[in-house]
């Protein structure tokens, strides 16, 4: 690939007296410290002052302090518009690439200072024993990051770079886990030969020359003014006689061509292969481009949202914008948001001074006020009179029932040995009715509910929050985070009326089933603003009951079912057999598992030759036979609306199947409400699952 903006060189520079070794970052070797950082109490909020100890290396102090920073990369992703990348370390979308991110490996012959960093480019790598980052494939531009570095590179869009405190480069002692940077311009893009494959570099270049950097030594000196710079100074380069492509001299030891597809690529003078310990070259390290004040990046490095929601209305406060992330105007940290009310810098995780006692004292109250009903339906008429139903026949069809439970519309989804799941759907005369439906998501909004986002236990990111807010009343409930519970005692009238709505739907789903009737003593909330969803979970815990039963507020939504993995495929996502395979209708192979089930059961084929039978089933499709290890499709698809019921029941339906929610584009509310076994709670919390639905909160049916 030809290198950008050439420029011919005529003469080749000297070696220099002090040259600039290449490096690697690297991840430490031992287990480091938690780093922490500690707060000095001042009458500035805006001062704070920081010290971050490194106990294995003297390091540097930076000069200042970052513009903004975050202590996980969920947080900083969500403060940031131009770095949403919450694994990868280049964020791009819609081919440009916006933001970058530089940690513990930023690869062989890396380099950083003032004002300038060198790094490779991710993409087609894992990682070694040491946890560094090797490339299994070359890369080139066709790969999604390198082809956005490249367009960001043709059409002068700054980059926005963020340096993480693994880094070992710079030798400083970075305040924050991730610390913002500045903007950059990318000056070079080039290949070199890394181990036996092609590795993409890049050379970022401050754009703001002007002035200091944050993360510059302490005391080090000031950059020089704009008009003392020799910007006619730049990287030499040179035409290859094989392949007739400018290439950029990047080393000292001698120019290269750095085109993967030329026969000369990565040897010096056209003979040798370049030797592993390379020197840049000074004109490639202290080459700058002329300043250019029509460069300009297309956010700013620090976002404003606050400033942009002073004269927003409630509809705008439900967007999917307003659940992101903002940066502290006091100690400049990068917070989601974790409550339904707006933002809180200090939390559980917050930062705090020495002695454990202060804590940003920061806050944003929204001024949430009820969206109406209309906002969220879109249908001419918000309630139907009654509602046509049409089925995909991809799913099940359930059975119909408009008469033992009038005016709801009764479907069954009946799964034999399993479960069952039953739709009550709503109308405009049970919406409509005093307190119904359309009082309750008017009222649930009025009401301080204590709705949060809490961090996932199981995230492949720390720190990752879930997609909704919740709050849980009654006895303790532990679904996919533990959600702190609130006594029945403590709940607002809206919040007993839908109590009582799913406690009556609880026991129409006992009285069908032939149970007996478990009163559910216990209830999740979840507020959904746009684009927030619960993807495929189950409610299995051993502490429930049978049934769990929801009711619907709000914008529409979708619940898929679909049989978890393990059962769908017959073993688990480790490729290990099951113990007990219960070979449901729909699983993966169906009639060949119950061909070989069926032997076990009568004595024709012994365990032994029952497992190794099904392990040969699965190494012939390791091979390439059929059955592949993909997702079970949804068997059960359900367009659940304003006012509906959805109850399911049987404890194998949460054993062997999984349910998400997607709802849409509006503001929802789901209340779920459970039976948790008592001998599953401790005595100090049995006294919140308490509750006496007198006639008030007790409800009929209509």
């Amino acid at each position: 690939m030809s290198p950008k903006r050439p420029i011919r060189a005529t003469a080749t520079s000297k070696p220099q007296p002090q040259p600039v070794t290449s490096g690697r970052i690297t991840r430490p070797r031992k287990s480091r410290p938690t780093k922490t950082t500690t707060f000095t109490r001042i009458s500035n909020p805006t001062a704070h002052t920081h010290s971050h100890p490194h106990p294995e290396r003297q390091e540097q102090e930076t000069e200042g302090q970052p513009p903004a920073w975050a202590e996980n990369r969920p947080e900083l992703c969500d403060a940031l518009p131009w770095f949403r990348s919450v694994q990868g370390g280049v964020y791009h979308n819609g081919n440009i690439c916006w933001g970058f991110l530089i940690d513990a490996d930023c690869g062989i012959r890396s380099y950083l200072d003032d004002e300038v960093v060198i790094t490779r480019v991710g993409g087609g790598c894992t990682k070694d024993a040491n946890g560094d980052l090797v490339l299994i494939k070359d890369q080139d531009g066709d790969s999604a990051a390198m082809s956005s570095i490249l367009t960001s590179m043709e059409l002068n869009v700054p980059v926005g770079i963020v340096i993480g405190n693994r880094n070992t480069l710079l030798n400083r002692s970075l305040p924050h886990r991730y610390n913002v940077m500045a903007y950059f311009r990318i000056t070079h893009v080039w290949y070199e030969r890394i181990g036996r494959r092609t590795g993409a570099k890049v050379r970022f270049e401050k754009m703001d020359l002007g002035s200091k950097s944050w993360w510059a030594a302490k005391h080090s000196p000031s950059p020089l003014e704009r008009n003392k710079r020799n910007y006619a100074m730049q990287a030499e380069q040179a035409r290859c006689g094989a392949c007739n492509q400018y290439s950029v001299r990047i080393y000292d030891q001698g120019w290269m061509c750095l085109q993967p597809s030329c026969k000369l690529f990565w040897t010096i003078s056209g003979s040798s292969s370049a030797p592993a310990d390379l020197i840049f070259h000074e004109k490639f390290l202290k080459s700058r481009l002329p300043q250019d004040p029509t460069i300009q990046p297309h956010y700013s490095l620090v976002p404003d949202l606050l400033s942009t929601l002073k004269d927003a209305d409630s509809d705008a406060l439900s967007k999917r914008i307003t659940w992101k992330g903002i940066i502290c105007p006091l100690c400049r940290r990068c917070i989601s948001r974790r409550f339904w009310w707006g933002w809180r810098c200090a939390d559980d995780d917050a930062v705090r001074d020495r002695d454990g006692e202060w804590k940003c004292p920061f806050e944003h109250i929204l001024p949430i006020r009820p969206i109406a009903l209309r906002w969220v339906i879109d249908d001419m008429e918000m309630s139907p009179i009654k509602r046509a139903l049409s089925w995909d026949a991809k799913f099940m069809v359930p059975e119909v029932d408009d008469v033992s439970l009038y005016p709801y519309r009764k479907l069954t989804y009946t799964i034999p040995g399993v479960g069952s799941i039953m739709h009550l759907v709503a109308n405009r005369e049970i919406n409509t009715r005093r307190n119904g439906p359309d009082k309750l998501f008017e009222q649930l909004q009025c009401e301080e509910l204590g709705l949060r986002r809490y961090p996932l236990a199981q995230s492949v990111v720390a720190g990752t929050l879930t997609a909704h807010f919740a709050v849980n009343y009654g006895m303790p409930y532990k679904y996919v985070v533990s959600v702190s519970s609130k006594s029945f005692k403590e709940a607002c009238p809206p919040i007993l009326r839908a109590m009582g709505r799913l406690t009556w739907a609880s026991k129409q789903a006992h009285l069908a089933a032939g149970d007996t009737f478990l009163p559910p003593n216990e209830m999740l909330l979840l507020g959904y603003l746009e684009d927030m969803r619960i993807g495929y979970h189950d409610d299995g815990e051993s502490s429930l009951g049978p049934t769990i039963s929801t009711l619907s507020l709000g914008a529409k939504s979708t619940m898929l079912v679909r049989m978890k993995y393990k059962y769908y495929h017959g073993y688990s996502r480790a490729k290990k057999l099951l113990e007990e395979d219960p070979v449901l209708p729909g699983c993966k192979n169906y009639l060949r598992r119950r061909e070989l089930k069926a032997g076990l059961l009568s004595g024709s084929i012994d365990r032994e030759g029952y497992d190794e039978l099904r392990r040969e089933g699965l190494l012939s499709m390791k091979k390439g036979g059929t059955g592949g290890g993909g997702e079970a499709t949804p068997c059960i698809k359900m367009e659940v609306n304003h006012g509906d019921l959805v109850v399911m029941t049987g404890e194998g339906l949460q054993k062997f199947f999984e349910h998400s929610v997607i709802p849409d584009k509006r503001l929802r509310f789901a209340l779920t409400a459970r039976y948790i076994k008592p001998e599953f709670v401790g005595v100090e919390e049995m006294e919140k699952g308490r509750l006496d639905l007198g006639r008030e909160w007790a409800y009929d049916g209509k």
